[in-house]
Order: C-alpha cells, then sequence, then structure tokens
C-alpha cells in the first residue's frame, strides 16, 4: 500500500526541483542549485525508503532557502521573481502533506480501502491550490504590499513555536 502515491512524490519532488533551479537561475543565484538539488536528492531517498514516517527538515531546508532567496547578496543584487519561490513553496507544502498522507496509508488493508481516501485528499488538496494560485494572481495584478519573505519566514518561525510550545505541554506533568 506503502506505493500508492509514490511515483506522485517523487514527480512532485522533481517539480519542485526544477522550480527553484530555474527561480535561481532567473534571480542570478546559481551558486545555490547545488544546495537546493542536495536537499531535494537526501528527500528523495527518503521517500524512497520504506519504514518511517518522513521528516520534515529537508522540506523546511527548502522553504528556508525559497524565502532567503530574495535576501540582497554583495555581488547578486537580483531577488528571485516571486512567481516561482510562490510555486516552489506551494509544491513544497503539497509534498510534505502528501509524503505524511501516504505514509498514514500503510494501515489500511487493501488498495479498494485506500482509494477512496486518497480521491478525497487530492480534491481538498487541488481546492487549496486553486485557491493558493487565486492569491497569487490577485497579488499580481493588484497593486498590493505584499512581502512574501518576511511571511513565510515569519510562518516557519510560528511553527517552530507552536511546535515547541506543543512538546513542552506534553512533557509537563498536569
Amino acid at each position: 500500500m506503502m506505493n500508492s502515491l509514490k511515483p506522485l512524490l517523487f514527480a512532485l519532488l522533481a517539480l519542485i526541483v526544477l522550480l527553484l533551479s530555474v527561480a535561481l537561475v532567473v534571480g542570478e543565484r546559481p551558486f545555490a542549485i547545488p544546495a537546493v538539488l542536495l536537499i531535494g536528492g537526501v528527500w528523495g531517498g527518503l521517500l524512497w525508503r520504506n519504514g518511517r514516517q518522513p521528516p520534515s527538515w529537508p522540506m523546511l531546508l527548502l522553504l528556508l532557502l525559497t524565502a532567503l532567496a530574495n535576501v540582497p547578496l554583495p555581488g547578486f543584487p537580483t531577488p528571485v521573481p516571486l512567481l516561482w519561490r510562490y510555486l516552489a513553496a506551494i509544491g513544497l507544502l503539497l509534498l510534505w502533506d502528501l509524503s505524511r498522507f501516504n505514509h498514514r496509508l500503510q494501515d489500511l488493508p487493501d488498495e479498494a480501502a485506500a482509494r477512496p481516501l486518497i480521491l478525497a485528499h487530492l480534491r481538498r488538496l487541488g481546492g487549496l491550490v486553486a485557491l493558493a494560485l487565486i492569491a497569487l494572481a490577485v497579488q499580481q495584478t493588484l497593486p498590493l504590499a505584499f512581502n512574501f519573505d518576511l511571511a513565510l519566514i515569519s510562518g516557519l518561525l510560528l511553527i517552530f513555536g507552536l511546535n515547541a510550545l506543543l512538546r513542552r505541554l506534553q512533557t509537563e506533568p498536569t
């Protein structure tokens, strides 16, 4: 059962690596492409093996790299275009969600039981992606000031903070 979504996961990982690589080439920051390829390769290796649930750190590293791609560097003043970074971030979150969902599918007894769950999950994810793309289109057409990188880094800090708080609350005796 574990292999039901693996081809989709690998295709999505390849698309993310391609999107981030294109973003870094367009943003004139090709020196970061080996880091993207290395993290993508490690994540692919972790997806390939069966067993434990895939860790979240490859997704967080690629999201952080995506957010930091806009930091002005000496000799590399061109920021990476928002469209490529936004699409890569959406893909990263999709891959993370689908890999965790794929791990949960291994508890199901057969393929017939998994098919309706997979279709329902993909429909919900498709709706979220459609909303994210609509938000991107609106942001591109309206003169709104939105700092994608600051929002992404703030979101990552919020995730880490909430995770630390939840772990602390679980370990403290009541």
